[in-house]
């Protein structure tokens, strides 16, 4: 077995990038830590043990339980070796266990020993004590075989959860793409706490036409790929929108699934892999409770969010993997995206316009065409047949944007297969020439309110300045031809463009200026914080070495910790002729400059000066 003693030594002895790197991993009390002794034993604390083994998975377990019945160090192929004659852990692989000693190293759970490990005391009777908090038995951990893998779906059943999977994937890109749609006209509040303000979630619900509990699968995806971020506490979409805006379908499914398979952690994305021509659910269930038999209510609540967002994408349909989905875990983005591609629908990059100013698309639209036709038409339905409907309002904000009426014209012609009808050709001309009946500019320096509305349509601007919906600008009559309100200009401008005035600003020489509405959550680097772990590493490295006489301090505090221990060590001693002579010692106390002791060796008492005494160390 190993002691404290053991690791307050390895601690000391290692280079401060990795020392920081096991507090990092493990959360100890640092107060009180004034040493490597101190540190050793917040590590060995049982709490602080448990709380380090409950995260574990089954090789890992079932590695400290073999080494705890060992009660010796043990090269790795013998771990390996013996792993592989337990039910548990029969397919173990050498290397396997190599990997799973350096984790277990690294959160200071065992000791490394040459090409292997020994367990530490505090580990191995923490262990031992899972039962009576009913957790497994240590040779439960080792004699538990894993849950069957059920078979994989029969062919006719993956055809359809196929066909299944990818009218999901097509919903998610189009919902993504309307969620980031409307979080670019107006952002949405996250709250202190986490998760959206109520109202919120509810405009995006029904701008995505889906029930309210779909919005943070969908929040969430974006964000995984980068497509929406939170600044200043609103959801804003990113400057890689506009890019993916315009992408064909099959590119956009390709960046979410793939962000969704980068954002997977690498325990669970394996578990998915090796599944990945298997049925889920039920069985992915049990498989993850006997591999996390300690944290099996944490461990389905960190894979219950990827497994959503999974059948939210269609990498999964009924819980179980898609044939683009086992490509997505098996060969990567690339290839899941062409399997994927080829159920879905045909894309049009054609539409009919209809006389009573609606768009009709027969199929799917082109990205790029969709995305051009929504600066002037507002969508009205979405599904395979999607329905637009212009408007004055609609085509003001095109001509607003910087179209006009050639340009619209020239639009439209090309991806009509009906022609431009007559009542909107009629409407274009009227909404171009009604444009701009409206003026916005910064109100001059020292005169009343900071926005003036200018129009010489008097009774436009009469109606305007009785609108309730605009009341909250608190507009006031100048004259007869114009109004004054208290807020700047691109406030007036966009709140009179959401009343569907035809209204245009202008800068103070009168050009006119499109005021950018659309906000994006500009990328960061986060900022530095405080490393505690690298604090106490520096903290208890400056203690060592203001110690007068380190050696022989740190030689007192390993004395001393040896006897509170009982622990039997090898104790080296110089003789009077000069020779260093190693006894095998347990030390029993320490007192009139002389450490007393049972020599293990020779099962005699002896006495020994504390000043011959040049240096100790564990048995293991």
């Amino acid at each position: 077995m190993t002691t404290t003693l053991a690791l307050a030594a390895r601690l000391r002895a290692l280079p401060d990038a990795e020392l920081a790197a096991v507090l990092r991993a493990r959360a100890v009390r640092r107060a009180g830590v004034s040493d490597f002794f101190d540190l050793a034993e917040a590590l060995l604390d049982p709490e602080s043990v448990q709380r380090a083994l409950a995260p574990l998975d089954r090789v890992r377990l079932a590695t400290l339980a073999l080494l705890g019945e060992a009660g010796d160090a043990r090269t790795s192929e013998w771990i390996a070796d013996t792993l592989r004659e337990h039910p548990a852990t029969a397919a173990v692989t050498t290397e396997a266990v190599r990997d799973a000693i350096a984790a277990l190293a690294g959160l200071a759970l065992l000791h490394p020993a040459d090409d292997g490990a020994a367990a530490y005391d505090a580990v191995t009777a923490r262990l031992a004590s899972w039962p009576a908090i009913g957790l497994p038995r240590p040779a439960a951990l080792l004699d538990t075989a894993p849950p069957a893998v059920p078979a994989p779906l029969a062919p006719d059943e993956l055809a359809a959860s196929d066909r299944l999977a990818a009218e999901r994937a097509f919903e998610a890109v189009a919902g993504v793409s309307e969620l980031l749609t409307e979080l670019g006209r107006e952002g949405a509040r996250e709250l202190q706490k986490g998760g959206l303000a109520l109202p919120a979630a509810k405009r995006l619900a029904d701008a995505l036409a889906v029930d309210a509990a779909v919005v943070p699968v969908a929040l969430s995806v974006a964000s995984r790929a980068g497509l929406a971020a939170v600044a200043d506490g609103l959801w804003l979409p990113t400057a890689e929108v506009a890019a993916w805006q315009h992408a064909t379908t099959a590119d956009r499914w390709r960046d979410l699934a793939g962000a969704w398979l980068d954002g997977l952690p690498a325990d669970i994305r394996a578990v998915l892999t090796a599944r990945g021509r298997s049925p889920w659910g039920a069985s992915l269930t049990a498989h993850l409770a006997w591999l996390y038999p300690a944290a099996v209510a944490e461990t389905e609540q960190r894979v219950e969010e990827h497994l959503r967002e999974a059948e939210w994408l269609g990498v999964t349909a009924g819980r179980s993997p898609s044939g683009a989905g086992a490509l997505l875990l098996e060969a990567g983005p690339a290839e899941a995206t062409a399997a994927m591609v080829a159920h879905f629908p045909a894309e049009v990059s054609q539409v009919y316009l209809q006389h009573d100013l609606t768009v009709i698309s027969p199929g799917p639209l082109a990205p790029d065409v969709e995305a051009r036709l929504r600066t002037m038409a507002d969508l009205e339905s979405r599904a395979l047949a999607s329905t637009f409907r212009f408007s004055a309002a609609s085509i003001d904000r095109a001509v607003t944007a910087g179209e006009t009426a050639e340009s619209i014209h020239a639009f439209l012609a090309a991806v009509s297969l009906t022609g431009v009808p007559q009542p909107l050709d009629y409407l274009i001309a009227d909404a171009v020439e009604r444009h701009g009946r409206v003026r916005v500019s910064e109100a001059a320096e020292g005169a009343e309110g900071r926005a003036v509305v200018r129009s010489d349509d008097a009774t436009l601007l009469g109606t305007i300045a009785v609108d309730q919906s605009l009341s909250s600008l608190r507009l006031l009559r100048a004259d007869e031809r114009t109004l004054v309100s208290r807020f700047p200009r691109d406030v007036v401008f966009w709140a009179l463009t959401d009343a569907r005035y035809p209204v245009v600003a202008e800068d103070a020489s009168g050009a006119l200026v499109t005021p950018q509405r659309r906000r994006i959550a500009e990328r960061t680097a986060p900022a530095a914080t405080r490393d505690p772990a690298a604090e106490l590493v520096a903290r208890l490295r400056e203690a060592d070495a203001a110690e007068t006489d380190t050696g022989e301090q740190w030689l007192a505090r390993q004395l001393d910790q040896a006897v509170r221990a009982r622990q039997t060590v090898v104790v080296q001693v110089a003789m009077p002729d000069g020779r260093l002579v190693d006894y095998l010692l347990e030390p029993t106390g320490i007192g009139g400059g002389r450490l007393r002791g049972r020599d293990r060796a020779a099962d005699i008492e002896r006495t020994l000066p504390l000043s011959s005494v040049k240096g100790l160390r564990s048995v293991d």
